[in-house]
């Protein structure tokens, strides 16, 4: 965890580090970043932050890869359910950024580094996701355990922000990662707020569909999705 409490804009130093890590190409890179931005900010300068940061890892990937980095998706909900390590469905070379917002509602969070497990123990890609191509996840994590990372400390009254590489290719190499919610006990009365972004590579001439207005809606609403 990277104590950003003190500090709401990225450097051009930490944008590469984020590049870096997430954008890996070995697993001697984590595959994911975490940062806690306390509580003094309010919602709307969190979400400023995280198309701030979309912003510059695009201008990134187009020096480093000759590619623009642009929205699959973008949206905010109340997210109280467990999930099982898994990737959400996305473009091949995608990348994730979730944007927790303080709560009452206690969480803990988790990253799984499935292609370091399939690395270390030469088993392809297609045969850990038994032979199917849509599968995001798989039966039994147990053999994970080794490389699973929780969010630690993860302080549900605090602005939290997690980028990871969601990516998954069975014709080209790729480094993507599993991430896993758990919420002990939902409250109904509460809300837990995630803002989402679903990031993709493409190439440099390919156009946004989500344009500039729709952006600033997700900075500016007041909406959550149930």
């Amino acid at each position: 965890m990277i104590d950003k409490s003190k500090d709401t804009k990225f450097s051009k130093k930490e944008v590469n580090n984020i590049y870096k890590e997430v954008f890996r190409q070995s697993t001697i890179n984590s595959g994911f970043c975490y940062f806690d931005f306390g509580k003094e900010i309010d919602s709307k300068s969190f979400r400023q932050i995280m198309v701030n940061l979309k912003k510059s890892l695009s201008e990134t990937c187009k020096t480093k890869l000759n590619k623009k980095l642009i929205y699959q998706s973008i949206g905010r909900f109340n997210h109280q359910n467990t999930s099982r390590f898994h990737r959400d469905t996305a473009e091949n070379h995608s990348f994730l950024m979730l944007g927790y917002e303080p709560t009452k509602v206690d969480s803990k969070v988790y990253v799984a580094d499935y292609s370091k497990y399939i690395e270390v123990h030469n088993i392809p890609l297609l045969n850990y996701f038994e032979n199917d191509e849509s599968t995001n996840t798989i039966g039994n994590y147990d053999c994970l355990e080794p490389y699973i990372t929780e969010l630690n400390p993860f302080y549900k009254n605090h602005f939290r922000l997690l980028i990871l590489n969601n990516s998954k290719s069975f014709t080209e190499k790729t480094y993507g990662v599993f991430h896993r919610g758990e919420i002990p006990n939902k409250v109904e009365q509460e809300n837990r707020v995630l803002n989402y972004m679903m990031l993709y590579l493409s190439g440099k001439l390919v156009e946004e569909k989500y344009s500039n207005e729709i952006v600033n809606d997700f900075i500016s609403t007041k909406l959550v999705s149930r």
